[in-house]
């Protein structure tokens, strides 16, 4: 955009500046900071298409449908990427340990809510069952996916690796470290089979 171009130009100018000893350093060092900040913006916006949507439904945990703020005014089935919560409502499987918390939680933090939809370009945007795979904001800026993992209503979801599935690795293990959620007395038998598969020693110490 040109306005970001000009502030672009106006932080260099200050930079070189503050070089050359016309105007204090620490003025210098800021306008630094700052654009570095622009340069990891723009980053994370390469990688993402962002869409406006308010919750319209919470399904279970890891799923949600959203009315979508276009010109229609669609309905949306999300999938949250990266997590997997305990089962609710599948046809072919009961109601497995903690669904119900965290089912819950989530339709505390976004029911009814405006949020913002970060979909990863590069990769499908729906899953088998035509869900959005998403990343979804909430309306204090955090991410919803993230803080189920952070809270312990859910389980990083290695299965499909995805752009931050390194971060929700580290925040799923400080989770299980805290015994927040399900980690205070999740029993083996109690996780989703495919973690039972991919990481049998994942409740080790």
């Amino acid at each position: 955009m040109k306005h970001d171009f000009w502030v672009r130009i106006a932080l260099l100018l200050l930079g070189i500046c503050a070089g050359v000893g016309i105007v204090p350093t620490w003025i210098g060092m800021a306008s630094n900071v700052v654009l570095q900040e622009m340069d990891r913006i723009e980053v994370s916006q390469d990688k993402f298409d962002t869409l406006y949507a308010t919750v319209d439904r919470v399904v279970d945990g890891d799923t949600i449908s959203v009315i979508m703020h276009d010109a229609l005014e669609t309905p949306e089935m999300l999938r949250l990427i990266g997590v997997d919560t305990p089962e609710t409502v599948h046809p072919a499987l009961p109601v497995q340990f903690f669904g119900p918390e965290a089912t819950a939680f989530v339709q505390n933090l976004c029911n009814d809510k405006p949020v913002k939809l970060h979909l990863q370009k590069g990769i499908p945007q729906r899953g088998s069952y035509g869900r959005l795979l998403v990343y979804v904001e909430l309306p204090d800026g955090s991410i919803l996916n993230e803080k189920i993992l952070h809270d312990g209503y859910g389980y990083s979801y290695t299965k499909y690796p995805h752009v931050n599935t390194d971060l929700y690795n580290d925040i799923e293990n400080a989770a299980r470290i805290a015994k927040r959620g399900l980690w205070a007395s999740v029993k083996f038998a109690d996780l989703p089979g495919w973690l039972q598969v991919a990481r049998p020693g994942v409740l080790n110490p």
